[in-house]
């Protein structure tokens, strides 16, 4: 059985986005163009994409973790800050887009909540991204025959 261990993550995420644009759930909010996504960035991302992206990151590593909290996503989605002549620090990524992404995916049947413990992958969500990364597995043995013993 593949499994989001035995992919890429660039492919499985950017194939997992273009799936969860067809989820009505997965849109992004209006104030999405103009946000930053993080203290440490200057400027909205460039990708119109982005949001669906984003989704699609967040469930991955929903995947890879096991569980894991609003606070411990902001952190793996922040960076560094750049304060002038002082020295940069890291910072923590926007709560507020990592909270509405939860909120969403939790409303889409991909996500539930544990309390006190933070999200869990739901069966639906699993067998999303097992799914995804048998077709992307796929996809790579088709360009790459000598890929087909593993």
């Amino acid at each position: 059985m593949t499994t989001a261990y035995d992919v890429p993550a660039d492919a499985l995420i950017r194939k997992l986005a273009e799936k969860l644009k067809e989820d009505k759930k997965l849109t992004p909010p209006e104030w999405s163009t103009y946000v930053r996504t993080g203290i440490h960035t200057e400027n909205p991302p460039l990708n119109r994409d982005w949001w669906h992206i984003r989704c699609a990151s967040v469930l991955r590593k929903i995947y890879i973790k096991k569980r894991i909290g609003v606070e411990r996503l902001r952190a793996e989605y922040g960076g560094k800050r750049d304060r002038g002549s002082k020295p940069y620090r890291a910072v923590k990524g926007s709560g507020s887009i990592t909270r509405t992404v939860l909120q969403q995916l939790e409303d889409a049947g991909l996500v539930t909540k544990i309390r006190g413990r933070g999200r869990v992958l739901t069966p639906k969500g699993q067998s999303l991204l097992d799914n995804t990364a048998y077709e992307v597995k796929q996809e790579f043995i088709n360009d790459y025959p000598e890929l087909k013993k593993y």
